[in-house]
């Protein structure tokens, strides 16, 4: 199943400047690994040295927050987007 990643902010500039990558995997965890064999400067801004995702990483499928779906065993379908969005803070 051919699945696209678009990577966000910063993320992209450690995927060498790649903004979107297809990839095939049956769910988020699997596409996610994909991501990382592809880009692996992404690992350690992904998870943590734990193997969990990070904090600050916004993770939707199409127009869905993961958490609200089934976390990284979401199963994902031939064209989802699945889109990496980091955190945005400070301000006044």
């Amino acid at each position: 199943m051919a699945v696209t990643i678009r990577l966000y902010g910063a993320y992209g500039d450690f995927a060498g400047g790649v903004r979107s990558v297809a990839v095939d995997a049956p769910t988020l965890r699997t596409a996610l690994d994909a991501l990382v064999a592809l880009h692996p400067a992404l690992r350690e801004r992904l998870r943590d040295e734990h193997g969990r995702l990070r904090d600050h990483l916004g993770v939707y499928v199409n127009k869905n927050e993961m958490r609200f779906l089934g976390g990284e065993a979401t199963r994902v379908e031939d064209g989802d987007v699945i889109h990496l969005i980091p955190a945005v803070s400070g301000g006044r």
